[in-house]
């Protein structure tokens, strides 16, 4: 697989991930309020972490760059181990439940059985009498029996409908309750799915800046620690480009904001068709600083793609700005050294950016 596309990868199992992180407690297994907050409470935190690079729950004040892979791991076990407590507790109230059913069969059975012995001690007297002859005491004896087994058999007739009635109607809420909750998974499945419409629509509009549409401070932050990432892991090179646009402030001074936006929106646009690769990362740095990742090693290759750069800017025609003003731009490039964290990237990229500065402007300058 490219390095691009390993990039992507990695992209959209950061995305599942996050999914997956807001999916659980979407379904919840435990449905009680305070479990489930107790449970779930921090899920959809983890999912801005995964996805934004936002403080992970708890652990605000951490210094680490990038997901915090190993407490995701244990905040996940330990909710789901938190989720199997609750379902055991559930299980032992219901086999709890189950015993005392069966007492209460076993309680039935044993007076049925009291019935049948009734009915067996009538049955040895009528022997008896039969040997004596004594028909009348038959008679009165037979009939004797034959209420009490009618009454018998009435009540076992009784209690048999009662229970087949109630197993009717337990069959029956059994059967709605069933269609309830397909019908409730597939509207939350529905819902889950409109939820990740929207939650890619948001993550989208998060990481821009309103005013230019490029990536913001906190996007760019972000990609720095998982690009530096994804070039170490695999060995490829990687540049920071830092731009800053020359006397931008002498604009806004003398022909207002409105001038000194349209101009960082025409330089947003010239930035976002210069660099077009998939993985190439453009984003607003500051208020007329801008930023670039490539995955890219030739020097050579970099200077003329800013020199192009810079050659467009040149010629760029505002109707917000006066005949034969030019915008220019200094800039400042790095290329990742094997020791690099993304701290000491930045910091050198930033350093050639003032080098830039300090040669008169409108050039790019390279790190040591």
């Amino acid at each position: 697989m490219s390095e691009p596309a390993l990039a992507l990868e990695t992209a959209a199992a950061l995305d599942t991930l996050a999914a997956v992180f807001r999916a659980v407690p979407a379904i919840p297994v435990v449905a009680e309020p305070a479990r489930a907050h107790e449970i779930y409470g921090d899920y959809d935190g983890w999912s801005r972490h995964l996805l934004t690079g936002s403080p992970a729950p708890g652990l605000a004040g951490s210094d680490s760059n990038g997901p915090q892979w190993a407490q995701a791991q244990r905040f996940f076990r330990e909710r789901r181990q938190s989720e199997q407590r609750v379902v055991q507790r559930r299980e032992r109230e219901y086999g709890a439940l189950a015993q005392d059913l069966l007492a209460a069969l076993r309680a039935a059975s044993r007076g049925s059985g009291q019935a049948a012995q009734a009915v067996e001690h009538t049955l040895n007297r009528v022997q008896t009498l039969l040997a004596s002859n004594a028909v009348d005491q038959l008679r009165a004896e037979f009939a004797g029996m034959a209420g009490h087994l009618s009454q018998l058999m009435g009540e076992l007739r009784g209690e048999f409908d009662s229970q087949l009635e109630d197993l009717r109607a337990r069959v029956q809420a059994a059967e709605q309750a069933k269609a309830d909750v397909e019908t409730e998974v597939r509207e939350l499945g529905q819902h889950l799915a409109a939820m990740r419409s929207a939650l890619d629509d948001a993550r989208q509009q998060m990481q821009l800046d309103p005013l230019t549409g490029l990536f913001h401070r906190g996007a760019f932050d972000e990609a720095l620690g998982r690009y530096v990432d994804l070039a170490q892991a695999g060995g490829q090179s990687l540049a920071l480009l830092l731009f800053d646009l020359d006397h931008f402030k002498r604009i806004n001074d003398t022909l207002g904001h409105g001038a000194g936006d349209a101009v960082l929106r025409a330089v947003s646009d010239l930035l976002s068709r210069s660099f077009l690769r998939a993985d190439d990362f453009v984003a607003r740095y500051g208020g007329e600083e801008f930023a670039v990742l490539l995955f890219i090693d030739d020097p050579v290759q970099v200077q003329r793609l800013v020199t192009g750069l810079r050659q467009r800017l040149q010629q760029m025609q505002l109707a917000e700005l006066p005949p034969g003003t030019v915008v220019t731009c200094s800039g400042g490039c790095a290329l990742r050294r094997p020791s690099d964290a993304p701290e000491d990237l930045l910091r050198r990229a930033d350093t050639a950016l003032y080098a830039a500065k300090d040669a008169g402007r409108d050039c790019l300058k390279f790190a040591d």
